[in-house]
């Protein structure tokens, strides 16, 4: 019997190169055992129906073999490296056998391959980070607990997206560890041992219960793209109960706050020349009937800026949105209650801050009786 013993669940180096060599050497699959490190050997290993390879002094595999068995290596099937073995050693003679969709082995193994894709999306979409209190330089902790073994293979999307913040992600059986640098991997741990909590969080939920439509409540569709699995770890998840319960009455809020006729103060405007802009109050009558683009047009009002002439401190957004289109304010919807707390946090009064945008005017796109939000692109902003 030949034990081919791996670093880790998801060692795909390691199964690479011990299946490589035995397969090389002719080791028929029956008498082969793949093991990972710490576990008890088997007293009988399961028959996956194959043909005994011969001994090879070269392997070829196509170019898409070893993607798709670093996504298998991450499956918790127990069979899926004798799978993966007995694949690569057909590959030898079928060249275009992973082509072959109603071949049963292939089938199974594309099966498992889709299911790591399902377990990262999720956790791309799930893991919440956590700032470890006094730590220096700051580093945040997640907890998640996916399906698989798939945390190596879905690390390296959080380096992309995070990779200006030192993090770690925590999993039961492997953690990864992002320092700004480079990326490494340790033991696994328990829930408890990382932050439960932090301030951030607050924002966040509020966050969510302001992005949170009410009209396109579909408890059944919510729940099979978010599990109730992955609630416990996720900080807007107690929400979710008491915002579903208040939806027909947000809804009803919501129809009757339809946008307003654009508010034009034309009259105001002919008092100054088009070209002249002396101080912000006569900027603010120039952006009463601004046309120098499109978004005039669909939005509701322009949305000036606000604060004091003479602040010391300014704070540039991208646009308006929704909330702020109906009200000529900026910052007053779901943005507004973050930013208003991030400034309580700092110790700043909002009306010491002169507030803006660079785009004046909401730009959107109509998504049945919703405005959705789109960026602006560089004509408008200038």
């Amino acid at each position: 019997m030949r034990v081919i013993t791996l670093d880790f669940e998801a060692d795909y180096e390691g199964w690479r190169r011990g299946a490589r060599q035995a397969l090389m050497e002719g080791v028929p699959l029956e008498d082969i055992e793949f093991r990972v490190a710490g576990d008890a050997p088997s007293l009988f290993a399961e028959n996956t129906p194959d043909q005994s390879p011969l001994a090879r002094s070269t392997l070829r595999v196509p170019r898409d073999f070893p993607q798709l068995a670093q996504r298998v290596i991450c499956h918790s099937d127990t069979e899926r490296f004798r799978l993966l073995y007995a694949l690569l050693g057909r590959l030898q003679d079928e060249r275009s056998l992973l082509k072959n969709r109603a071949d049963a082995l292939v089938h199974r193994v594309n099966g498992l391959a889709k299911e790591i894709g399902r377990d990262k999306h999720k956790m791309t979409a799930f893991v919440r980070f956590r700032l470890v209190e006094g730590s220096e330089p700051e580093h945040y902790v997640a907890w998640f607990e996916p399906s698989h073994y798939s945390l190596d293979y879905t690390a390296p999307f959080f380096v992309r997206r995070f990779a200006g913040m030192q993090w770690s992600i925590v999993t039961p059986y492997r953690s990864a560890h992002w320092d700004g640098a480079s990326l490494s991997f340790g033991a696994g741990a328990a829930k408890r041992d990382v932050p439960q909590e932090d301030k951030l969080e607050d924002y966040w939920r509020t966050y969510y219960a302001h992005i949170f439509n009410p009209a396109r409540v579909k408890l059944k569709a919510m729940q099979a793209e978010m599990p109730k699995k992955y609630w416990k770890n996720l900080p807007e998840a107690e929400l979710i109960q008491s915002l579903t319960h208040q939806s027909e009455g947000r809804t009803r809020t919501m129809l009757a706050n339809a946008p307003t006729l654009p508010v034009v103060r034309e009259e105001e405007a002919q008092d100054l020349p088009k070209d002249e802009v002396t101080s912000l109050s006569s900027l603010r009558v120039q952006l009463s009937t601004c046309q120098a683009c499109q978004l005039c047009h669909g939005a509701t009002q322009v949305v000036p800026g606000e604060g004091p002439d003479r602040a010391r401190i300014m704070l540039v957004g991208e646009q308006p949105g929704d909330q702020e289109d109906l009200a000529g304010r900026p910052f007053v919807g779901p943005a507004g209650d973050v930013l208003n707390k991030a400034l309580v946090d700092a110790g700043l009064e909002r009306v010491d801050v002169y507030i803006t945008n660079a785009v004046k005017h909401f730009k959107y796109t109509m998504r049945g009786k919703r405005r959705l939000h789109q960026p602006p692109n560089s004509g408008e902003i200038d």
